[in-house]
């Protein structure tokens, strides 16, 4: 072969892994206990969009529209990542209480179409507006069906709601919550669950994007696959629990090698919880939560400063902790969900003032200034952002 034959064989091997390295670097990476993405470093500024697989419809409650005038409103503040559902379930006993409509998956493999398309949409619209996704693959909770569904189709038993806000009828309902972690417990290991879970991550890992037609697990607008909104740590469960963790982890990293995996975890449960539920090789980004008032520091209706102060103090404990264990663990974690309602005392003592958009935010915005604070001092340490 002559020297010209060879330059013409050689070339083209050179350009093409050139090409293949420019286009890895769009993937957010993990490096020890930051992120990286287009060789820079990658700070999660995150908003969770929970209802935008639904308002990407083009039909139904669709609503791209108001999608668009929201990813714009959230890019002009900074926002870079998005964390969205990719997973509702339809319950066997017709319609439930408070759960996202129309749900994904009717029953174990039988898909909405037109619900896989508005999350085909919304994908598609991130570049435009300079963000990725945190992509969850299911929900503890039971707003979207989530793991007591799956619980409930593989027993055919109904499922043991915990008391909540019922927004068609405007009552509280459900009953005890100890019975409710009792059922839910058992998707970690119930084998039709388990099979139909992850019968739900090939399918969604493997789709390929009716928009782009860029496969979901070669897309580099997706930062990260999260196995589940809060998977709660229930004693006489945590070996289950962690099964479930790294088995479901290692089959997404199987199908998609260049996105982060991360577990969905609050990690308000202490260090050995947060070690059992980030220790799988295959877990590469971890998560925390903090809910002042779901985890009772937080009284909604003291306007004194003793109550908010003791929510800024719990979360900033909260904060070093998490980060001090991420790095024993060598890797990044990212806060994913925080907040505070709105005031609710005075003229806004009613029991739904608090979500009237005209009440004031004076805690809230005390709150989350020291959220941000907090975690500033812990990145690329630890944190790696906040949603």
């Amino acid at each position: 072969m002559n020297i010209i034959a060879f330059l013409l064989c050689v070339v083209p091997i050179w350009a093409q892994q050139k090409v293949m390295t420019a286009q890895n670097a769009q993937f957010v990476t993990a490096h020890n206990t930051h992120l990286e993405r287009n060789h820079h470093t990658f700070v999660v500024r995150g908003a969770n969009y929970w209802q935008a697989m639904n308002l990407g419809m083009s039909s139904g409650p669709g609503n791209r529209s108001r999608v668009l005038h929201d990813l714009q409103q959230l890019s002009s503040m900074g926002i870079n990542t998005l964390r969205i559902l990719a997973a509702s379930e339809a319950s066997q006993f017709g319609q439930a209480p408070d759960r996202i409509r129309p749900e994904l998956t009717q029953s174990p493999g039988i898909y909405n179409n037109d619900v896989w398309e508005g999350l085909d949409w919304i994908l598609a619209q991130l570049p435009h507006f300079n963000m990725t996704a945190c992509i969850s693959l299911g929900n503890f909770w039971t707003w979207s069906g989530g793991a007591p569904q799956y619980v409930s189709w593989a027993t055919d038993t109904r499922i043991p709601y915990p008391v909540q806000w019922d927004h068609k009828h405007k009552v509280f309902s459900g009953g005890d919550y100890d019975e409710f972690l009792a059922y839910t417990a058992h998707f970690y290991n119930n084998t039709r669950a388990q099979k139909w879970y992850r019968t739900h991550i090939r399918r969604v890992l493997t789709r390929t994007n009716s928009v782009t037609n860029v496969p979901y697990r070669r897309d580099p607008n997706i930062m990260a696959w999260e196995l589940m909104n809060e998977p709660q740590y229930i004693r006489g469960y945590e070996l289950e629990l962690a099964k479930w963790i790294d088995d479901s982890a290692r089959l997404v990293h199987a199908l998609a090698p260049m996105h982060l995996v991360t577990s969905g975890a609050e990690s308000k449960n202490g260090a050995h919880a947060f070690k059992l539920m980030h220790a799988s090789p295959y877990v590469t980004l971890a998560s925390c939560h903090f809910w002042p008032l779901n985890w009772g520091y937080y009284n909604a209706t003291d306007p004194t400063i003793h109550s908010i102060q003791e929510s800024i103090s719990k979360m900033q404990v909260f904060v070093r902790n998490n980060a001090q264990w991420t790095c024993e663990l060598n890797k990044p974690t990212v806060l994913f969900e925080f907040g505070l309602m709105r005031d609710n005392w005075g003229k806004w003592g009613g029991p739904l003032d608090a979500y009237d958009p005209r009440a004031p935010v004076t805690h809230r915005d005390m709150f989350y200034q020291a959220v941000y604070k907090e975690v500033t001092r812990h990145l690329n340490n630890g944190f790696a952002g906040a949603a």
